[in-house]
């Protein structure tokens, strides 16, 4: 597998961890009937053995099992966001996410900004 294979890999786990949150968020809310919660199930199910499938090919080609550790601290990370955060306020990230694209500098200036407003500690 190479590095390309292996960010794909990468990214499809955190996506179905992703979309795994929100189904399983939106199922148990008793938004789903009949047939479509069946297919959200299935859904689920199937997520579940990407994340684990894949995963699990990533251990067999990494040998420094750098991509299992950065794939589990991705997961976190987004585990994080999407326990803190409504799903507007995921949407708003994402926008941040965007904006840091588009003008890096003055992203960076402004959570600093905020950062040390809150109690960080500048580090030289």
């Amino acid at each position: 597998m190479n590095k390309k294979q292996l960010e794909q890999i990468s990214g499809v786990i955190i996506t179905s961890f992703v979309n795994l949150h929100f189904l399983e968020e939106a199922s148990k809310t008793g938004l789903f009937r009949q047939r479509l919660k069946n297919n959200v199930r299935r859904t689920i199910t199937d997520l579940l053995e990407v994340e684990s499938k894949y995963f699990n090919k990533i251990d067999e080609v990494d040998d420094k099992q750098m991509g299992d550790k950065l794939i589990a601290n991705n997961i976190e990370f987004v585990k994080w966001i999407l326990n803190k955060f409504d799903y507007n306020d995921f949407t708003k990230i994402q926008e941040v996410c965007i904006a840091y694209s588009l003008d890096k500098e003055k992203m960076t200036k402004a959570s600093d900004e905020v950062l040390l407003s809150n109690g960080a500690e500048k580090i030289d």
